[in-house]
């Protein structure tokens, strides 16, 4: 069986270790019933990535379960080290904190800007304690054990011939911040799994984030991943968001439930269609998801909270929980989605019956998209059916489709069709067209009308 290595780096002396640090203390109350060996180094200067590669390195002839930890961790667990080996045998790289996403700019495990906003609770896993001692405050991140794409590197523990078979390491030039980030995206790319464990420890240190030493490792941990907001002017100009403007959508208005206690809107804008909802219901809760911060800032005028945030990052328990609603709105948004179909699924998981979603979706079998299409003329525009930042183009059969997939029932569509004169000299050929394929050429020319739909769709 293969030992387990415990492997520190500290400032104070050898003989000081077992008595002025956490780790060293706990490690002699343990000693009899978790015989571990123990690969200190007293007095370090050097970056923790350094010396556990340096462990890394000699572990080629002497393998080991590595348990990389930090001198002020208190190893509560009386039978730690066999929690260690259950955990090494589910995970390549375990540790006791955790993330099970990751988003662009993520500056540490828990946090999803360098504001340190914490991550929805649905996304972390892991309990930590912090004091001097026991008792302690818990920290309760979420449940365990989790698979993990992010973790806290306070303890992390593996099979180091896993590391060597796919020649990961940790990175110098991260002395401290980071090396754990940056250790963790290694792993993956590598394919190691990683998932939080439960272990009891009570962690000293709350971490240095913010610090001018963490922001200069956040800066190059930044420049290795390109995440620094190096985008070209080109790719800034497409993921630019549709121009705000203070017009509502009167059909999608008349489809949502006039006696709706919360409504939340995906894209609301500039909130002009919340200003003119709640001068039909002043009681309702409206709530506006808006990812451009200075559209969200603009829609607080007229809605009770908007939250600029990315809707498909949100997990189920959230939609079931704070925004958890009576009626959905989506204005010209679910195009702009990656996976508008699984959203709608969790929106349904997470609603009660009898609450609905209201939607206005483009057609992209109107008749213009066909008269340039006809010609090779599909040229992103700012607004409008050519909308830049469309992702997913629906004609009425792919919208109803969508509806049934995530489980929810229509019962109320308005198409909407406007006086577009220049029209008429396409539809003969749009019947033609359905003529020759075989298909109904007067369904295609009543379909090849509306600019959009606006549906209402209800959990059953």
């Amino acid at each position: 069986m293969k030992p387990i290595r415990v492997v520190c780096g500290t400032r104070v002396s050898e003989q000081e270790f077992s008595t002025k640090t956490a780790l060293g203390r706990s490690l002699q109350i343990h000693q009899a019933a978790n015989p571990v060996d123990i690969r200190l180094f007293a007095e370090n200067t050097q970056g923790l990535s350094t010396i556990y590669n340096r462990v890394i390195d000699e572990a080629r002839g002497d393998p080991a379960i590595l348990v990389f930890v930090h001198d002020d961790v208190h190893l509560c667990d009386f039978l730690w080290s066999e929690r260690i080996r259950e955990a090494v045998a589910a995970f390549d790289i375990i540790g006791l904190a955790g993330n099970t996403r990751r988003v662009e700019g993520q500056p540490a495990w828990a946090f999803i800007d360098d504001q340190f906003t914490w991550d929805q609770k649905c996304f972390l896993s892991g309990i930590v304690g912090h004091g001097k001692g026991f008792p302690c405050a818990v920290s309760n991140f979420g449940p365990v054990p989790q698979p993990c794409k992010l973790l806290d590197g306070l303890l992390l523990a593996v099979d180091s011939e896993r590391l060597q078979q796919r020649n990961v390491r940790f990175d110098e030039q991260f002395e401290f911040h980071f090396y754990d980030m940056d250790f963790c995206r290694s792993a993956e790319l590598s394919g190691l799994s990683m998932g939080t464990w439960p272990l009891s420890v009570v962690h000293e240190s709350g971490g240095a984030f913010g610090s001018p030493a963490w922001r200069e490792s956040f800066q190059r941990y930044q420049d290795k991943y390109a995440v620094a907001g190096t985008r070209k002017p080109q790719e800034a100009t497409v993921q630019k968001q549709t121009p705000v403007h203070q017009f509502h959508n009167p059909d999608l208005l008349k489809l949502m439930p006039v006696n709706a206690r919360r409504v939340v809107e995906i894209g609301c804008s500039s909130g002009a269609l919340a200003r003119e909802y709640k001068k039909l219901n002043p009681h309702v809760h409206y709530t506006g998801i808006e990812i451009d911060p200075s559209y969200a800032e603009l829609a607080r005028e007229h809605c009770d909270r908007v939250l600029d945030m990315n809707i498909e990052n949100a997990c189920t328990e959230l939609l079931a929980g704070d925004l958890a609603a009576d009626c959905w709105v989506f204005g010209d948004v679910l195009e702009h989605l990656y996976d508008p179909w699984h959203l709608l699924q969790k929106i349904r998981e997470a609603s009660a019956p009898g609450s609905c979603v209201v939607a206005c979706i483009p057609n992209a079998q109107h008749w213009s998209v066909q008269a340039r299409l006809s010609v090779g003329d599909f040229r992103y525009e700012d607004s409008g059916l050519f909308d830049r930042t469309h992702i997913r183009w629906f004609t009425l059969v792919t919208m109803l489709e969508m509806f049934a997939q995530a489980g929810l029932t229509v019962d109320a569509g308005v198409p909407r069709v406007f006086d577009e004169p220049q029209r008429e000299k396409f539809l003969p050929i749009i019947h033609a067209m359905a003529s020759a394929a075989g298909r109904d050429p007067e369904m295609a020319v009543q379909d090849a009308l509306p600019l959009q739909y606006v549906f209402r769709a209800v959990v059953g």
